[in-house]
């Protein structure tokens, strides 16, 4: 028999927040995503993380939405039967299009807003110096390096690259998170070491940036228009993040894709409410847009706590 509820339970129920935890995250705490797994600050909030350690002992409603931000675990998941194929944002049999920088290039290898890139040193050499060469997997610059003179060409050890590339002169760079094809967050980022700024320094140093949160609304149309196009390019991961140049004169340059990006300030909070969006195809409840709102002002206060000289936040 179905119970009736109470006029008060009717009550209670219109005060507190209804769309909370109904959406999944798959992640690895040990992965270095410190923004998903702060404190388990997303996963006791809003998202309900999903990893290697507790999926067998969350009641998973197979119903929901899932985001995947680790391949690993969300095919785990997958395999026992306990989520859908076809409501997980980024199947893991799709993010090797982003994560690999040799798939990424072989699928846009011909697009006016990639530099000109190559797989070999001899076909590399065509292009002539400056060049950039990158391993097919990494992050954060390490094992980027660029080569400006043929001494230094020379005397590299090109076994470590897989990829050659034409060199920017950048006036600016810019990292903007999509949504099947719609720009919802955006840092520019601003060089903090040579390596950033220009390219130079060894290929195990790391790239230093600072990261500006931006209004995505004031996102110029040139950008708009390039990261349309490419997000329909790589339409099977609909969570996309491109690092993007502009150069000196002004062109737009695609540098790299990321379906699994780093998620500072309030991303975390925008993430899930377009995934429970998008998914039940309805708004947010008020009580839940208004506790969203209050979680979102403390993630962006504590990402620029945790690390004054890294981030800053502009277009207030």
């Amino acid at each position: 028999m179905r119970r009736i509820k109470l006029f008060e339970e009717f009550l209670a129920e219109a005060q507190t927040p209804q769309d909370l935890h109904k959406a999944y995250l798959c992640i690895d705490p040990k992965s270095g995503q410190r923004w998903w797994s702060y404190k388990e600050f997303a996963g006791s909030k809003f998202f309900v993380q999903l990893t290697m350690e507790n999926y067998k002992e969350v009641d998973i409603n197979p119903d929901y939405p899932v985001l995947n931000y680790n391949s690993k675990v969300c095919q785990r998941i997958l395999d026992e039967g306990l989520i859908k194929d076809e409501n997980v944002y980024n199947h893991p049999k799709h993010i090797k299009l982003s994560g690999s920088k040799s798939e990424f290039h072989k699928l846009v290898e011909g697009e006016d807003n990639i530099p000109q890139t190559v797989y070999t040193q001899k076909a590399a050499e065509t292009i002539g110096l400056p060049l950039i060469a990158k391993p097919a997997k990494g992050h954060s610059g390490i094992g980027i390096q660029v080569f400006k003179t043929d001494e230094d060409w020379q005397a590299a050890d090109h076994s470590k690259f897989d990829i050659y590339s034409q060199y920017i002169d950048k006036q600016s760079e810019h990292r903007i998170f999509n949504f099947k094809g719609q720009p919802w967050f955006w840092m520019q980022r601003e060089p903090m070491n040579d390596k950033a700024k220009t390219g130079s320094g060894k290929g195990d140093e790391q790239m230093n940036f600072k990261y500006i949160k931006r209004d995505v609304n004031k996102l110029p149309n040139k950008f708009k228009s390039v990261l349309e196009r490419f997000c329909g390019l790589m339409s099977d991961l609909p969570y996309m993040c491109f690092d993007l140049m502009e150069d000196k004169q002004g062109k737009v340059w695609i540098i790299e894709s990321n379906a699994q990006p780093g998620v500072p300030y309030d991303s975390t909070v925008e993430a899930y409410k377009l995934v429970f969006q998008d998914f039940f195809g309805r708004n947010i409840d008020s009580r839940t847009q208004d506790e969203l709102h209050r979680l979102a002002e403390y993630m962006n206060q504590k990402t620029l706590e945790l690390d004054p000289e890294r981030f800053e936040i502009k277009d207030k």
